[in-house]
């Protein structure tokens, strides 16, 4: 007896953040992309004052989306790269660093 898989949800698994950003969506604030130009987006997560690093128990640190709340988990949604395409919730950084 043969048992087929059937395949995963688009919002699970392996290609779920591509998939997001083909339509125009953000992965971790699922909020539309700042710049529909994948290519060349005028703005990355790396560079928002939303973004932050979080340290997973492998010491580790993955930079999250501050937008979304903390799962039952403590996480913040999927892992991003500094070069992640925005969203229209951008921020620029303060230029004043906390503390001067």
């Amino acid at each position: 007896m043969s048992t087929s898989l059937a395949p995963a949800p688009a919002h699970s698994g392996r290609g779920s953040i591509r998939q997001l950003l083909d339509q125009g969506v953000h992965p971790a604030s699922l909020a539309s992309l700042l710049d529909p130009d994948l290519v060349n987006p005028s703005a990355f997560c790396g560079g928002c004052a939303h973004s932050v690093l979080k340290q997973h128990r492998d010491n580790q640190d993955r930079l999250k989306c501050g937008l979304r709340p903390r799962g039952s988990r403590g996480l913040r949604g999927p892992d991003l790269r500094e070069s992640t395409p925005a969203c229209v919730k951008y921020a620029e950084p303060s230029a004043v660093s906390p503390g001067s």
